[in-house]
């Protein structure tokens, strides 16, 4: 009875750090993946820069009458050249920051680009 009781025991605390021990790979692997996930646009950006692309030229140009052409592929494109121009780290504090009259232009002018790219005023 007693060897049964040790042997339980034992058992017991192996699965406690088994489950310790997969936990902690299981948050390690979280941890990497979020700081992968930082250093560069996500898909999510990837859409919210395309709605206001769309959104920009469907607004000015197709106001009264409809679209002859799909925006779709040029928002695509100047997506790309927004990743290419403004670095992830800026697209982030102007997406997190608002915009305020007492901004200066160096805290404006990632701005300015975003919303120069993405509304075609760049070319």
């Amino acid at each position: 009875m007693k060897d049964t009781r040790g042997r339980m025991r034992f058992i017991k605390y192996l699965i406690a750090a088994l489950f310790v021990l997969v936990a902690l790979i299981y948050l390690g692997i979280s941890l990497n993946g979020l700081n992968d996930d930082t250093a560069d646009y996500t898909q999510f950006d990837k859409e919210r820069a395309i709605i206001t692309c769309m959104t920009a030229e469907y607004a000015t140009r197709y106001a009264d009458d409809p679209a002859e052409s799909d925006m779709f592929p040029e928002c695509e494109a100047r997506f790309e050249k927004l990743k290419a121009t403004l670095p992830y780290a800026e697209y982030v504090r102007i997406q997190q920051t608002p915009v305020s009259t007492e901004a200066g232009p160096n805290e404006m002018q990632p701005y300015e680009i975003f919303l120069h790219i993405m509304t075609g005023q760049d070319r």
